[in-house]
């Protein structure tokens, strides 16, 4: 596996006028002083600081862990909103269909074709039931494996979840000693670059200082020093740059190994999630592909069949037959007079013609009486209730009663009225 790091991390260059006041100090662009005096170190220098290999960079890596359980979470509100939708679905069905039985039975359509409205009906309440069993497999199936799997693959502690905690501190352990290395590189880097910097000053300095007369021999001697000097100063830093570049170089194969061996766990764990992922989207397809329900043909088969059954001309002919010209006529025809409604409508029909005679015989009173006690005798051995009076039913006389001892025996618009009469006459037996 090849390692590309970026040793060097250099100011962006700010461009020409940058460069022409560096040069009027006296000085030189730290990018230029770099390309010139050492142009091998650019193919060090090329990679992007965002590789997985630099410091921290891991966490990238590390950060799937919490994705993969906030996914986990994710995925549940999505196939719970799905369950929402189905039984909402199916609760607007059942009240579509029972909204329509209704006005259909209230309305005017019958015979085959009310049926024929109504199949549709039966549809709507049949789909609604089988998209409840959608929901409920949703929630039950689909929606408890995800509960269960997240719960066994990650476990929180206080901070963060114990998963990411252990990576995070493998990748940190196989990483802190090239990191050591890593900023020695860099702390002789900055170390080299500085003393490049202050050797070029140094020249430009002396290189001007030989057209000014107003210097001194001895001040131009000590420029001259003075560019000996950062001239050695480079060449020691300069190996102690190399140095650390070969140190830290030594040191990556090492280093990419205790990554690589990090980097591959997390990569396992990763792989279970999707593979999971993949099997619980396979079962909210199962769930929601209700074209694979046996029943849905039936449905729309016995659907079909009743649409069908609707026969135009057994619905005419019911309807000659009910509200039209095949309909029984009572047709006027010659009547008699109607015969009078007896007196005592609740009394069989001769007892009650016996009584009427009693009433309307004879205009004297204790006739009347007479003929009435005898009538209600002869009542009492076939009807117990008869006489009034004792709790007993009324319906002889609708307007009989009886006070104390006596019994006043009346009837609206029948003959005269009756005077009292002893209760030992009408009742003797007693």
């Amino acid at each position: 596996m090849a390692l590309h790091v970026s040793y060097g991390r250099r100011q962006k260059c700010n461009g020409k006028l940058h460069h022409m006041l560096q040069y009027l100090r006296g000085a030189v662009c730290e990018c230029r002083t770099a390309m010139s005096h050492h142009s091998d170190e650019q193919s060090m220098l090329t990679v992007t600081s965002d590789s997985f290999w630099e410091p921290g960079n891991y966490k990238r890596t590390t950060r799937r862990v919490d994705d993969g359980h906030r996914l986990c979470g994710e995925l549940q509100a999505l196939v719970q909103e799905r369950a929402d939708i189905e039984k909402t679905y199916a609760k607007s069905l059942r009240g579509w269909a029972k909204k329509w039985n209704d006005l259909i039975e209230k309305g005017p359509e019958y015979g085959t074709m009310e049926a024929a409205w109504k199949g549709g009906m039966v549809e709507a309440e049949r789909l609604s039931d089988l998209h409840l069993t959608v929901r409920d497999r949703l929630v039950n199936d689909v929606i408890a494996q995800i509960k269960n799997w997240q719960k066994d693959t990650y476990h929180k502690s206080m901070i963060q979840l114990k998963e990411r905690k252990e990576m995070d501190e493998a990748f940190k352990k196989a990483q802190k000693p090239w990191a050591k290395f890593l900023q020695k590189v860099e702390r002789t880097r900055l170390e080299y670059h500085t003393a490049c910097k202050q050797e070029r000053t140094a020249q430009n300095q002396e290189r001007n200082a030989g057209g000014d007369s107003s210097l001194s021999p001895d001040q131009v001697k000590k420029m001259a020093e003075r560019v000996s000097k950062c001239r050695e100063e480079v060449s020691k830093s300069r190996e102690k740059y190399q140095a650390a570049l070969a140190e830290i170089t030594a040191y990556n194969p090492r280093y990419i190994e205790d990554m690589s061996g990090v980097f591959e766990r997390c990569q396992q764990m990763e792989a279970q999630r999707l593979t999971f992922f993949k099997d619980v989207l396979f079962s909210f397809h199962k769930c929601l592909n209700i074209s694979q329900e046996p029943t849905l043909p039936q449905i729309y088969e016995e659907f079909h069949h009743t649409i069908n059954n609707a026969d135009h001309q057994k619905d005419l002919k019911w309807w000659a037959n009910n509200h039209g010209v095949n309909m029984a006529m009572a047709w006027p025809q010659f009547e008699e007079e109607p015969s009078a409604t007896p007196l005592f409508q609740y009394l069989p029909e001769a007892a009650s013609a016996m009584l009427t005679r009693a009433v309307t015989a004879t205009t004297s009173a204790a006739a009347s009486a007479w003929r009435w006690t005898r009538g209600l005798r002869r009542l009492r051995a076939r009807l117990p209730f008869c006489g009034g009076g004792g709790g007993g039913d009324d319906r002889v006389a609708p307007d009989c009663w009886v006070y104390g001892n006596a019994a006043m025996v009346r009837r609206h618009g029948v003959g005269p009225r009756v005077s009292v009469i002893d209760r030992d006459v009408i009742y003797p037996n007693r």
